[in-house]
């Protein structure tokens, strides 16, 4: 009910001090901040002041009327969002409040549900037109860096490109771009970018072309790594527009410098900062990844989580400058032994989680086993033998990441009931 009004601020005016608490109680419940005042003149030094997202304003109030106060905030903001509310006989300011293209009017007394529908529906309009502004101000941002490259082409070939293009790739003309590649496809890397060669290869199998597959992403993910002609990987945000039927303009903007600033910001977001592997916050991020390719490609998906034996008595007999010591020796040994395309992260405590990339559960069941052996063959200098056991399932469909985890839980009990140092899996 309040998702979107959960994140907005409104101004609530009112002159009778009775009905302004009691509202004002309730719209505390749902809004993130609730501004009050007791008539129209305090009303407008308050929206001066706070410039709240919704105003909720009676109409005829002492010192200044609600459309007076409404008037002069429209000539601040005439995208101002306003509801009024008024008794039946007070219909005269009707036209008034109709002429000054308010959201809403209801009749008092008011019902509070009929007030939380109304702001909820146009919180949600207010929450996603500052997320789309956001967003324009981002990408405005990165076009104005004015290092975009851009061509034309049939998704295969290609019949127009710009003069950065060419410098880019170290050709002279178009003609000389069949020389060095088959096809547009050839430009792109192979990276961990969801627009990526292989990605791209697979769709087209799958009757998807460049187009398609680009305008399928968030805008956020419509990112790729080309290698200039000195060899250097260069990060770009992808814009891809329609021409005609068979043509398309394909623009790319250099974001490189974005790129590693967001990979210095990202690192601290989402490394551990006692054993250096993936964090909690990485693991829910690439999980929601991870499970849409399993849907897009058919791809098995599945995990396990790896709990440390015992590992209460190593802090208890020894500390926790020791038990730390185990962990990150641990969480070194496996992160070293990990297949490319898992994925390796501490959950908490002394959990921690892998993904299997396009493996069903037999295939995990045998990497896991690698790995505990792994585990097994590690030896403190103070603490001795380290063990760990292994939960591990697949992914259904429509499993959340709740779902999964509660069966690798269950699953991981069943091997610390049956001895620890080993695997247990529910499918």
């Amino acid at each position: 009910m309040n998702q979107y009004s959960s994140m907005i601020t409104i101004l609530y005016v009112e002159d009778q001090d009775d009905v302004r608490d009691g509202y004002a109680r309730a719209l505390k419940r749902v809004a993130k901040e609730i501004i009050t005042a007791s008539d129209g003149a305090i009303g407008l030094i308050l929206y001066k002041k706070f410039l709240p997202d919704i105003i909720v304003t009676d109409i005829n109030m002492p010192n200044m009327n609600g459309i007076d106060m409404v008037s002069n905030i429209k000539k601040i903001n005439p995208n101002a969002n306003i509801i009024f509310t008024t008794a039946h006989s007070e219909s005269r300011y009707l036209l008034a409040a109709i002429s000054l293209q308010v959201d809403g009017y209801l009749i008092k007394p008011v019902q509070k549900v009929s007030l939380l529908v109304a702001i909820e529906k146009i919180a949600k309009r207010v929450v996603l037109e500052k997320e789309n502004k956001q967003q324009k101000d981002i990408l405005q941002h990165i076009i104005d860096y004015d290092n975009s490259i851009s061509v034309i082409t049939n998704l295969t070939d290609i019949y127009f490109a710009n003069k950065s293009f060419l410098n880019f790739f170290d050709i002279s003309n178009i003609l000389r771009f069949k020389d060095k590649y088959l096809s547009i496809i050839d430009i792109f890397s192979v990276n961990n970018h969801i627009i990526n060669k292989i990605n791209i290869e697979k769709s087209i199998k799958r009757g998807i072309n460049l187009y398609e597959f680009i305008c399928s992403l968030d805008e956020i993910n419509r990112v790729a790594t080309l290698r200039d002609k000195n060899n250097h990987l260069k990060s770009f945000y992808i814009n891809v527009s329609k021409i005609n039927n068979t043509n398309f303009l394909i623009t790319f903007t250099d974001i490189t410098q974005i790129e590693k600033i967001r990979a210095v910001t990202t690192k601290k977001a989402y490394i551990d900062g006692l054993t250096g592997v993936f964090n909690r916050n990485k693991l829910e991020e690439v999980f929601e990844q991870k499970v849409k390719e399993s849907e897009m490609y058919q791809r098995p998906l599945s995990m396990a989580i790896v709990d440390i034996d015992h590992f209460k008595n190593f802090n208890d007999t020894y500390g926790h400058l020791i038990g730390d010591e185990v962990l990150i020796m641990l969480a070194e040994a496996i992160n070293r032994n990990v297949r490319k395309g898992d994925f390796f992260a501490r959950w908490g405590g002394e959990e921690f989680v892998l993904l299997f990339s396009n493996t069903p559960i037999q295939g995990a069941m045998l990497s896991s086993d690698k790995i505990r052996m792994i585990v097994e063959s590690l030896n403190h200098r103070i603490a001795g033998k380290i063990t760990a056991s292994f939960g591990v399932t697949q992914l259904r469909d429509n499993d959340t990441i709740d779902n999964i985890f509660e069966r690798a839980d269950k699953a991981l009990y069943l091997a610390k009931e049956s001895g620890r140092n080993c695997i247990k899996s529910i499918r």
